[in-house]
């Protein structure tokens, strides 16, 4: 039986709760579905005052729901998580610099951070992938620094990465700046 052929009525409540479709008696009183989901259960359920047109009931539309959810669970989590140098976006994802780095110029590259006083804070070495993450600031004043001097790093990329806020969070969009 699909929720269409589902016939809303006081004798089906706890089928309705069951399947998720209605949570009464919990603080919200809130509907899951389709509009036409909330319509049958605010007729069946007569949680609406027919005279002034209130409802005791809320409809929260699945896709609404979802996508509420998944932003405002990235918020917490980024803000949970986020290190001193990312910057958290309203949607919840982060934004930083990565510089990659060939193997054998890790050391000494990051040698030339603590030379410039890079404070060990605002970067993070991750030497299993060759990278250095940083600051978007930072990263995009580094590419302005490397496309003036050209020092001798080998073939060094940086970009710009923004991406879920989980330690190897998908990327939601990336530009090389260098």
């Amino acid at each position: 039986m699909n929720l269409n052929e589902l016939e809303f009525s006081e004798t089906n409540a706890e089928e309705m709760k069951k399947r998720g479709y209605v949570l009464i008696d919990d603080e919200s009183n809130t509907v899951l579905g389709s509009a036409e989901t909330a319509r049958k259960a605010f007729d069946a359920f007569d949680l609406c005052d027919s005279e002034n047109g209130e409802c005791k009931m809320n409809f929260c539309s699945s896709r609404y729901k979802d996508a509420v959810q998944l932003r405002l669970r990235l918020l917490r989590t980024a803000r949970q998580n986020a290190r001193d140098f990312d910057e958290i976006t309203e949607d919840g994802t982060i934004i930083f610099g990565r510089i990659k780095v060939p193997a054998e110029f890790l050391e000494s590259f990051d040698v030339f951070l603590k030379e410039n006083e890079l404070p060990e804070e605002s970067y993070a070495v991750d030497a299993d992938r060759n990278t250095i993450e940083t600051a978007c600031g930072i990263a995009e004043e580094l590419a302005t620094i490397f496309e003036e001097e050209n020092p001798n790093f080998g073939q060094i990329q940086i970009w710009i990465i923004e991406q879920y806020p989980f330690t190897g969070g998908f990327v939601v969009g990336s530009e090389r700046i260098y």
